[in-house]
């Protein structure tokens, strides 16, 4: 008889623990579904600073020299402005669109600039 009772309450333990188990599941699918949804919205509406920076404020944004900018900033070649880094001329001051900055590190990182 005690050997019954025992099993019993082991089965039912069994039967407890998995249902536990799978209502945890559940809770947690829904939960993080909810808050990929979230951030997605998030990251989507926010715009942090500006969007477009000036020469000193690119330097601090990149962390480099006065010296360093100036590598990269835009020069007249033959009647051709040449840069290594994506602007925008407004009169005579250049300004630089963060996202295109972003976008360019990506893609030269490991380039020599002289």
């Amino acid at each position: 008889m005690k050997q019954l009772s025992t099993n019993i309450s082991l089965i039912i333990l069994g039967v407890c623990i998995l249902i536990g188990a799978w209502m945890i599941s559940n809770a947690l699918q829904n939960s993080n579904s909810h808050i990929t949804d979230d951030q997605v919205t998030v990251n989507m509406n926010s715009t942090e600073g500006p969007q477009l920076l000036s020469s000193m404020e690119l330097k601090d944004y990149l962390g480099i020299s006065k010296e360093q900018l100036e590598m990269l900033y835009p020069r007249k070649e033959d009647d051709v402005i040449i840069s290594e880094i994506p602007y925008i001329k407004m009169g005579y001051e250049y300004y630089f669109p963060v996202k295109a900055i972003d976008r360019w590190l990506e893609e030269t990182e490991g380039k020599t600039f002289q």
